[in-house]
């Protein structure tokens, strides 16, 4: 009911509109959004997306994250969020960062009047996620952050001022790798995939096969905003791609196969980026003190082991962490190295 009446809203307004649709982007991933409106200004043509979320509780940073994400893949010259119940604090920090308009109680009832909106029943949040299944315990995840964190003779060598469960959005490339094999050297192309963060786009695994990713239930933990789009993994892969099928010399041929390795591209004749879908995958977090300063440290929640790469990245994220996750602040600055 509440899509219907956002989508009569734009269609008040002169637009043309549709609800629920399915839709792929540019990275060549599938998104459903529940109302696209669209209309002609002059030579361009003014796409914006709504997200209806008439939950009973207010909007979290995942929400604003996702439709960030919806907005750069399809191209969306603007992305709201309609919510009754409001936004949290970390959200509406996040959404003006983004460039994602809400649309609370106030704006709604000056949009569609406050009679509509008090005749709306709250609807649940969405209880599924597609996403990697968190595998490993709170409990334990805390317990391998606390072994982390102490010397070898078992004293405390820091003090943990947070932690807590996490998301990311992980992006999975698949690659087309042809390789010309047999007398005739026919063109054989097999697929590889690889897996990348999104918060800052470094590769983190390489395989043959896909990711097992499912609709999987939801907890109540916060995602991390993406800081990388899948279109800009995109270009990037690509830019890699390009410039090695134009060295000729062998050393620099070399260094630039090592560069492409280690942001896990495929070795082949001939590489191809096909696609890029998104997904969630499950951390625990911890913001550690210690005497050389503040630092993170990330348990992979799946693979049961601290992630020392996402550790750096995100001690280096360490303002942006602290707003998102409305983090207690500390006067010592971030540890480097």
């Amino acid at each position: 009911m509440f899509e219907h009446m956002i989508d009569a809203l734009f269609r008040a307004h002169g637009y043309s509109t549709q609800t629920n649709s399915i839709i792929h982007g540019r990275s060549g991933a599938r998104h459903e959004i529940d109302v696209l409106a669209e209309r002609a200004e002059g030579l361009l043509a003014a796409r914006i997306g709504v997200e209806c979320k008439n939950w009973a509780q207010p909007i979290d940073t995942a929400v604003v994250a996702r439709a960030r994400l919806v907005r750069d893949d399809l191209g969306l010259g603007q992305m709201i969020i309609a919510c009754p119940s409001g936004a949290t604090p970390a959200a509406r920090t996040t959404a003006s960062e983004m460039g994602i308009e809400i649309w609370e109680r106030a704006d709604l009832d000056a949009r569609l009047g406050a009679a509509a909106i008090d005749a709306l029943a709250p609807a649940p949040p969405s209880t599924h996620r597609r996403g990697v299944q968190r595998t490993i315990t709170s409990a334990h995840a805390r317990q391998l952050i606390f072994r982390t964190t102490r010397s070898r003779l078992g004293f405390g060598k820091a003090d943990i001022r947070w932690v807590g469960d996490i998301w990311i959005t992980m992006y999975e490339v698949r690659f087309g790798c042809a390789t010309r094999t047999g007398m005739r050297q026919r063109l054989h192309t097999r697929p590889a995939y690889s897996r990348y963060e999104s918060l800052g786009g470094g590769g983190v695994w390489s395989g043959t096969r896909p990711t097992e990713v499912a609709m999987i239930g939801t907890d109540a933990a916060p995602t991390l905003s993406p800081l990388v789009t899948a279109q800009q993994l995109r270009t990037e892969i690509e830019r890699l791609l390009l410039r090695r099928e134009d060295l000729v010399q062998d050393t620099a041929r070399t260094r630039h196969l090592e560069i492409c390795a280690d942001r896990c591209i495929p070795d082949a004749e001939h590489v191809t980026c096909d696609e890029i879908t998104a997904f969630e995958w499950p951390l625990t977090l911890a913001v550690v003190e210690e005497r050389r300063g503040t630092r993170v440290v990330v348990v992979d929640a799946v693979g049961g082991r601290v992630d020392i790469e996402l550790s750096e990245l995100l001690t280096g994220q360490l303002g942006r962490l602290t707003q998102t996750l409305g983090i207690p602040g500390s006067n010592r600055t971030a540890r480097v190295g």
